[in-house]
């Protein structure tokens, strides 16, 4: 069995070095640190999870996190996540700061993280805007030591320690795999509205959507692509300025949120409740469309998972930095519709 004195020879470094490095004792080199963590991995050597998280009570954890919530039902049960991990690991002095934003802008973002960062955290859960300032930003922050998970949508070329969050593509996909289904080989136009070109997971939901339809439904066509922001009152204004046009839709496909506003748009309008209408989650706000059947059907993303997984994976991190067995955790997705309800 691999022992703390071997790791200590092969490292060239003292067993009492080792130890504070492994179990979080003292002052180490965090480069000395990093490569008896390595060796001990290497080597298969199991630190004592326990006592490390004993000693982790007097070592508070403050973890930063931002997302774009402001305005945005579905963030309520990723948030909700959040604070029931932090109930959870409160006895082992974890505590998370929260930062909302409205929208996805670079920049709104770079400015709650530094404010974040003034504060002390040690960690951060970040919703990023696929920019390139946000990976530089990702870049520099776990170069000086702060670990980061990417929520609910990803950024996949920074230096993020993983992503928690929805299969996108797989969404998408089985978005299209439904219009299929009901489409039942006729003629279907679809308008897709998104939430941001900005943002890679509404991106890779189109994606994946375009590659069923391509294959599989050449009897579907996508008349428009247009961006909601996540905002309810533009995806109504869309919404109405569509339904008085020439080119009326068969379908429409909702990668993200402001679902309430297509969904007051179509319930105010005979044209509208013929449209058959398929968005991601459920939320306080689209629940009733759903029962009412404007929602023809809906693929929730499991949000409360986005919040809860994130703060128990920085605080394992915190313990031993040994990064998650994936760098991608996926939530699940699956079909709901009136009758699941």
């Amino acid at each position: 069995m691999t022992s703390i004195k071997k790791i200590a020879e092969i490292a060239g470094v003292s067993r009492g070095t080792v130890d504070r490095a492994l179990n979080n004792r003292g002052e180490v080199n965090e480069e000395v640190a990093e490569r008896i963590r390595a060796i001990a991995r290497d080597l298969g050597y199991k630190t004592n999870r326990a006592g490390l998280a004993l000693a982790a009570r007097k070592h508070p954890l403050k973890i930063g996190a931002v997302f774009p919530s402001e305005g945005n039902p579905y963030f309520t049960d990723v948030i909700e996540g959040i604070r029931t991990a932090e109930k959870e690991l409160m006895d082992y002095a974890v505590s998370v700061s929260l930062k909302t934003t409205r929208g996805f802008s670079a920049e709104a973002q770079i400015q709650k993280i530094d404010e974040l960062v003034s504060e002390g955290i040690q960690a951060l859960i970040l919703c990023p805007v696929n920019e390139k300032i946000i990976t530089e930003k990702i870049n520099a922050l776990v170069d000086s030591g702060i670990p980061v998970i990417t929520s609910n949508t990803d950024l996949e070329n920074s230096d993020r320690l993983c992503y928690v969050g929805t299969d996108y593509t797989k969404s998408g996909r089985v978005a299209a795999g439904l219009m299929g289904l009901v489409a039942s080989g006729k003629p279907m136009s679809v308008l897709i509205l998104t939430g941001s070109i900005h943002v890679l997971g509404h991106n890779q939901s189109i994606s994946g959507f375009y590659s069923v339809i391509k294959n599989d439904y050449p009897n579907i066509t996508v008349s428009d692509v247009e961006e909601t922001l996540d905002n309810s009152d533009i995806s109504y204004k869309i919404t109405k300025r569509v339904l008085l046009s020439a080119r009326v839709p068969d379908a429409i496909y909702m990668t993200a949120g402001a679902v309430g506003g297509t969904c007051r748009a179509l319930s105010e309008s005979d044209t509208g409740r013929n449209i058959k209408l398929f968005t991601h989650d459920i939320t306080s706000e689209s629940r009733p469309y759903l029962l009412s059947g404007i929602i023809s059907a809906t693929i929730p993303q499991d949000p409360y998972r986005q919040g809860y997984l994130p703060v128990k994976m920085l605080f394992d991190y915190s313990l031993d930095k040994q990064p998650p067995k994936s760098d991608r955790i996926y939530t699940d997705s699956y079909i709901i519709v009136r009758e699941s309800l």
